[in-house]
């Protein structure tokens, strides 16, 4: 028994600590035109510090316009209102929902060090309407 309830402890111990190290967790919605129908893209993003001195960016796309899109956006760090660092993401955002549910993370490694206080602002989006989404070399 002591040992079940020292494992619990120690679950609950690491759970919450994994969950302390998220500083912010954002959503950034886009209004797109389809077809005379304004329809959401929703940007998740999650900034996560390392073990390191560096900090990783994970940015997902949720694609509720129901079609394919090209998407091409510039996301800026900020600290203290003095733009530290930029970052650029180009993806193909397929319509299923399906492909919302396993689209695959944009992780951005960044280098900012754990106290130093940042904000993100997307800077520039660009998104297409397009056919179909083709791989690229």
């Amino acid at each position: 028994m002591r040992l079940f309830l020292s494992l619990i402890i120690v679950f609950l111990a690491s759970f919450s600590l994994g969950l302390a190290q998220t500083d912010l967790k954002i959503k950034h919605i886009e209004e797109i035109n389809i077809d005379q129908e304004k329809r959401d893209l929703t940007i998740s993003y999650s900034f996560k510090k390392r073990k390191e001195k560096t900090s990783m960016l994970k940015v997902k796309f949720y694609n509720k316009t129901k079609a394919n899109l090209n998407v091409d956006l510039v996301m800026g760090f900020y600290s203290n209102g003095v733009l530290l660092e930029k970052a650029g993401i180009v993806d193909c955002l397929k319509k299923s929902f399906f492909s919302n549910l396993f689209r695959p993370y944009h992780m951005v490694e960044t280098s900012f060090e754990e106290g130093q206080e940042v904000e993100i602002k997307i800077l520039n989006f660009y998104s297409e309407q397009i056919d179909e989404c083709r791989e690229t070399h």
